[in-house]
């Protein structure tokens, strides 16, 4: 019932590995315009090396916090579906 079979792993922590949707994003992609006929060309660069290059410090940890918070306040205000994040500084 999904798009992505994943292996079937499980990470140290014993949690269920899920399959990388950035590979098969790239092969639909690829799949598609070619059947379009029409040149593509895909650069796929993984994301999890360049989220953070630098170690976290005091001031991440408290954006981290007020992230939360805010979080659990819009969850337990009934609301689904919404992305907390910081708007101006």
């Amino acid at each position: 019932d999904t798009l992505i079979q994943s292996s079937g792993e499980t990470d140290a922590g014993g949690n269920k590995k899920l399959a990388d949707v950035g590979p098969w994003l790239q092969a639909q992609l690829i799949d598609f315009f070619k059947k379009m006929h029409t040149e593509l060309t895909v650069k796929f660069i993984d994301p999890t090396y360049t989220i953070r290059a630098v170690p976290a410090n005091a001031n991440d940890s408290i954006y981290c916090s007020i992230l939360a918070q805010h979080a659990v306040h819009g969850a337990m205000a009934g609301y689904s579906g919404i992305t907390v994040g910081k708007v101006d500084e």
